[in-house]
């Protein structure tokens, strides 16, 4: 790094942190005050601005010293954005002084050789990393080689509402060139100005850099002229401004200004000349100047700019929105070329009974282009929101003027400080899935997002045939074409139309009608309660629990016994590609309600059945004991009793007629009781039940279920 780099950086270093000791403890974080600013310096670093550097890095330095000492501190943080060929960087933002102070160290000339250099794209960055309504300052002696960028920069520069000044040390001799007509277009749109000087005069326009960072700033007249004119502009000071500022840029400028009475205003008058270059700008202020109508005459012989301002604490912004509305969060910060836009404005520093009385539209060289009432409607609230008529933006850029009176009946103006241009739209933005679901015998519907900032039709179409009318919206909204019943008909490719005197958007969407899982020859349609099937499987043998389902795309089985999931994974269940499943070596416990869930995108449906594992039957005599004489409940010459108890899910014995269950004394187990005929073999139908034969008192008799003598 070149010794006398080091030694200019060390001097900025020196400047800036005189009287801002912050000792050893860090700063702890801290919320970000309403209306803080950022100040940014964009430095071109190339080999090309090394005889110059000395100058601009004393002067940035003296705008940060005098800046952190006011009593009202504008300025929250700091931002260095080093630019070169081809590079951009690295960025610093910090609140931190000595931070800034060893990035400045670090800074060193590099690259170069040519004379356009990438400073748009670094003014873009600064904005990015920037607060808004912050104060930008950018040094080079080169015109822009990214020119291509500015309009990237113009939009930023009314999302952030923030100031570019430009401190030229050279221009690559052609202003008539792209390059540099970007920095006279950004600095227009911004409200800055472009100052061109040589090394001798670099603390001269620094000065007024000083002044103008500043918290509490409101611009009063903001003007570009391509030509050496003169003009003189009437313009109402109010109480609220505490200082007035006029700058003009350009050659052989001249400023007059002149009181209420008409008087010329002096150095003897409370007229400060804080810059005068002959060749380049002109800058005066004039502290507590008394309230009524002033008279500003400005003069250049050639391309110039005029910026008035003042420190006051009534001001205003604005939001464009096609719709009235009392919310800010639907405004935007730019209006669309010919749509009808309604503004809303929110002020600050006026009280009940102020009122604004008109907003004008005033062009970039200070006629008036349009002029809407301000409604009023006395007693809402928030008082500090303002409507404005229904208009037509202009196809040019514009500032926005408003015109009021305070709480005094004091007449006041205040100017936007940014110009505006209007969006010019594009082709409507139509936005549709790739793949739509539609569900088979179900309602549906077509979605198709629209981002459009003008009016536009909707049109569906399916095949190239037109689907019903077509749809009128008047912003960015959802059309959508609804089918009352899907069926597999269809199913198939839809397009969404959208048409705007801008152009035409479309996209295209699949349906892809799934069909929900339904029982085997069923229709789909919801089934009534119905009792659970019922299986029965004797103990040890394998079993296969049905699941008969259809659906498209194919449905997902589970199985679960009661409220268990079963485990795909278990070695005694087997499911079947068909979605049945199948126990192997069945038991007792494995009695109870099964219930299989089969599920796709369009829904599910479960099935229950209910299995019965029945124990085989015991060895038993095949004859009946004889009852003995006195046996209670016997009647050996008529009918003979026999009674049935069964292990696992027991129901009657078919076969069995006029038979009650009876549960015998002391026992936990169902029993039925048979009195058949005297020579009835005693036989059932159902062979898988356990039983045994009882009667009251001595002598058991046995009988042996399902398996005749």
């Amino acid at each position: 790094m070149d010794t006398r780099l080091l030694w200019l950086f060390s001097q900025l270093v020196v400047a800036f942190c005189t009287g801002q000791d912050t000792g050893t403890e860090p700063e702890q974080p801290e919320e970000i005050p309403e209306g803080a600013s950022t100040l940014a310096f964009v430095f071109d670093v190339t080999g090309s601005m090394y005889d110059d550097l000395v100058q601009v890095i004393e002067g940035a330095s003296k705008i940060l010293e005098t800046s952190l000492s006011r009593p009202k501190r504008p300025l929250y943080n700091f931002a260095l954005v080093p630019f070169h060929d081809p590079e951009i960087g690295p960025v610093t933002i910090t609140t931190d002084p000595k931070k800034f102070q060893y990035e400045l160290r670090e800074l060193y000339v590099q690259g170069g050789g040519d004379c356009p250099e990438m400073s748009i794209g670094a003014i873009r960055v600064a904005l990015e990393v920037s607060l808004p309504g912050s104060f930008i300052y950018v040094f080079t002696d080169a015109r822009s080689k990214d020119y291509k960028l500015t309009h990237e920069v113009l939009q930023l520069i009314q999302q952030k509402q923030s100031q570019v000044v430009f401190v030229l040390t050279g221009d690559c001799d052609d202003r008539t060139h792209e390059g540099y007509r970007a920095y006279e277009e950004i600095a227009s749109t911004s409200s800055g100005q472009v100052f061109h000087l040589d090394k001798k005069q670099v603390n001269e326009v620094l000065k007024w850099v000083e002044e103008a960072v500043q918290s509490s700033k409101v611009h009063l007249l903001s003007t570009d002229h391509s030509k050496g004119v003169s003009h003189t502009w009437q313009m109402p000071f109010d109480p609220s401004l505490k200082e007035v500022t006029v700058a003009l840029s350009g050659p052989a400028p001249d400023i007059e200004i002149r009181n209420p009475q008409g008087r010329l205003m002096g150095p003897s008058d409370g007229l400060t000349e804080l810059l005068h270059i002959q060749n380049s700008a002109k800058v005066v202020n004039i502290k507590d100047p008394l309230p009524g109508m002033w008279s500003i005459k400005t003069s250049s012989q050639g391309r110039h700019s005029v910026r008035v301002s003042g420190l006051s604490t009534i001001d205003f912004r604005a939001g464009f929105s096609q719709k009235p509305t009392l919310d800010f969060r639907r405004t935007s910060r730019r209006p669309v070329q010919g749509v009808p836009t309604h503004i809303l404005l929110n002020t600050t520093g006026l009280a009940p009974p102020a009122l604004l009385d008109r907003l004008e539209l005033v062009s970039i060289t200070g006629e008036v282009v349009k002029t809407l009432p301000v409604l009023s409607y006395p007693g809402r609230q928030p008082f500090s929101l303002w409507n404005v008529s229904e208009f037509i933006p202009p196809s040019q850029a514009f500032f926005l003027r408003v015109s009021g009176y305070d709480r005094e009946g004091v007449l006041f103006q205040r100017v936007s400080s940014v110009s505006f241009s209007s969006v010019v739209p594009d082709a409507p933005t139509v936005v549709m899935p790739a793949t739509t679901p539609g569900y088979y015998l179900q309602g549906g519907a077509i979605p198709c997002l629209v981002d459009s900032l003008i009016p536009y039709t909707v049109r569906f179409t399916r095949d190239g045939r037109r689907l019903g009318a077509d749809q009128l919206f008047r912003e960015s909204d959802t059309a959508s074409w609804e089918i009352p019943l899907v069926t597999l008909k269809d199913e198939g490719h839809y397009e969404c139309i959208a048409i705007s005197s801008a152009g035409t958007g479309r996209a295209r969407t699949f349906l892809d009608v799934s069909v929900r899982p339904r029982p085997s020859g069923g229709d789909g349609g919801p089934a009534g309660p119905a009792e659970p099937p019922r299986v029965s499987v004797v103990e040890g043998q394998d079993v296969t629990l049905p699941c008969g389902v259809h659906s498209f795309p194919p449905p997902t089985i589970t199985w679960a016994r009661g409220r268990q999931l079963i485990s795909p994974f278990s070695p005694r269940h087997k499911q079947l590609p068909s979605g049945s499943m199948r126990l192997l070596e069945s038991r007792v416990p494995d009695s109870g309600l099964y219930v299989c869930v089969a599920s796709n995108i369009a829904g599910n449906l479960s099935q229950s059945l209910h299995l019965s594992v029945l124990a085989p039957p015991p060895q038993c005599p095949t004859q009946l004991s004889s009852p003995g004489p006195g046996d209670e409940g016997g009647f050996w010459d008529t009918t003979w009793s026999c009674h049935a108890v069964a292990l696992g899910e027991p129901t009657a014995p078919s076969g069995w007629s006029g038979t009650e269950p009876v549960h015998p004394r002391g026992g936990g187990r169902k029993a039925w009781h048979w009195a058949p005929s005297v020579g009835d073999q005693g036989t059932s139908q159902a062979g898988a039940y356990r039983s045994a034969g009882f009667r009251r008192g001595p002598g058991p008799v046995c009988c042996r279920v399902g398996d005749p003598t």
